[in-house]
């Protein structure tokens, strides 16, 4: 199978490999269970902040194949998601080439695509929803997505997936010394720019789906607000 799989992208590509997967794997539509990875609880916070904020365009970084893509594009909302492996983006771009209306997909590294989206003057600048998905492995670029995104927008929240819930055994990404996501890795960022962190205000014991950890992060007067209206969430005290 694996030789298989080395001639077709041999012969494919990956981004032909990708248009081809949509056809032949259709229960890819769900990865890992679900928008949010299957989480239900973490499905109410983001239908939460969706409720509570005015929120006027959603950012994806991690398309992946779209799973909670599709989501995020049933609010009507705009939507802009970027995917840097050919293969997934052109899953993605395949399995919405029929709703695109308000759905922006780009293929790009996260911090480019962030930094271009803060030069288009036709992206909404304030009250945006960000999610970061585009960490793996070696490469983190959680810290300069947080500093573009906070530098360049106002009253925005961010939810971090595979983020460490303090005193809580959601999974997690751990990649070794100074490459974990925690609140150590955006300790920095959090102070430069004077932000609140909010985690999930229960236990994965009653989460659903893969159980990944996650982080919300705002601008402290956005924070206030959701400590008094959203009670989906808890506020970490630095």
């Amino acid at each position: 199978m694996e030789l298989l799989e080395k001639a077709m992208n041999k012969i494919l590509g990956q981004a032909n490999l990708g248009r081809l997967d949509y056809f032949r794997y259709p229960d890819m539509q769900s990865s890992w269970g679900g928008p949010f990875n299957g989480q239900k609880f973490r499905q109410r916070i983001f239908f939460d902040l969706l409720y509570h904020c005015p929120i006027k365009a959603i950012v994806e970084t991690g398309t992946f194949r779209g799973t909670t893509t599709a989501m995020f594009a049933a609010t009507m909302l705009p939507v802009y998601t970027v995917e840097r492996s050919p293969r997934f983006f052109n899953y993605s771009k395949t399995r919405f080439v029929f709703n695109r209306q308000n759905l922006f997909l780009y293929q790009n590294d996260s911090r480019s695509f962030l930094r271009e989206l803060s030069e288009d003057d036709s992206v909404p600048k304030e009250d945006v929803f960000f999610y970061l998905d585009a960490h793996w492995k070696n490469d983190l670029p959680l810290r300069e997505e947080l500093d573009i995104i906070f530098s360049n927008w106002k009253r925005s929240i961010v939810m971090v997936d595979d983020f460490q819930v303090p005193n809580a055994d959601y999974k997690y990404d751990d990649y070794g010394i100074g490459k974990t996501l925690n609140l150590d890795y955006i300790e920095s960022v959090v102070l430069t720019h004077n932000l609140s962190v909010f985690f999930p205000a229960v236990n994965s014991s009653e989460e659903t789906g893969a159980k990944r950890g996650s982080v919300m992060i705002c601008p402290e007067l956005l924070g206030e607000q959701l400590d008094a209206k959203v009670q989906t969430l808890v506020r970490h005290a630095y």
